[in-house]
């Protein structure tokens, strides 16, 4: 044997071949592992974030409890309607004011069947007329649609007057203030107008302040 043959043997000897059949393992057999202090036998419970509303999705949710509020407001309007009720006649006490260029009504439009108790108040330096027209179907839109309320109108001789029943006249001085009963007024629809009389005692301009609709109590 020479020198290179003993030396591998030697290093055969040093290092020998594993057997394989030796180092398979099968399924069925376990593999224990020596624990560590510093495993991990547990895997980490992820926290969960904590929720905090965001201030565009309160105002989001404000705006959305708000638009269901106005929307059951709107609701109750379109059902019971915005229209005040009636007042008692004797609560009425309305108030007609003239100024020679303006013919105004303050009062209720809905009162209740009966007597009421009427101011009428001249400011101007010439007479005027407070007529009181009881009217109703045609004639009372055909009269509307001619001089609507809230507006004036020159006249010329010859003009129509009202179709319908004149129920009270009022003629007052100049700088004047007179209070007078109405009625009993009966249910139905009124129209005030307040009227001036040229020289020669001919009508001239009317103004319209008020549509009075009066109700059975």
């Amino acid at each position: 044997m020479n020198d290179a043959e003993r030396i591998y043997a030697l290093y055969v000897q040093a290092n020998p071949v594993p057997d394989p059949g030796l180092l398979a393992a099968t399924r069925d057999e376990p593999v224990l592992l020596e624990r560590s202090e510093d495993m991990i036998t547990h895997e980490p419970v992820e926290s969960q974030p904590v929720f905090r509303p965001r201030r565009r999705n309160v105002l989001v949710a404000a705006g959305a409890f708000a638009a269901v509020v106005v929307a059951g407001l709107v609701t109750v309007l379109l059902v019971t309607g915005d229209e005040p009720g009636p007042v008692a006649a004797a609560d009425a006490q309305p108030e007609i004011v003239f100024d020679g260029t303006t013919c105004t009504y303050d009062g209720p439009t809905r009162i209740e069947e009966g007597t009421i108790e009427l101011t009428a108040i001249n400011s101007s330096d010439e007479y005027f007329t407070i007529a009181l027209w009881r009217m109703e179907g045609d004639a009372l839109e055909a009269e509307l649609l001619r001089t609507p309320v809230g507006t004036d109108m020159a006249l010329a001789p010859g003009d129509p007057i009202p179709d319908g029943s004149l129920i009270s006249t009022l003629r007052l001085a100049q700088d004047a203030t007179q209070t007078t009963s109405l009625g009993p007024l009966l249910a139905g629809s009124y129209l005030v107008d307040c009227v001036t009389q040229a020289p020669n005692g001919i009508d001239d301009h009317v103004w319209r302040p008020a549509r009075i609709e009066v109700v059975a109590p």
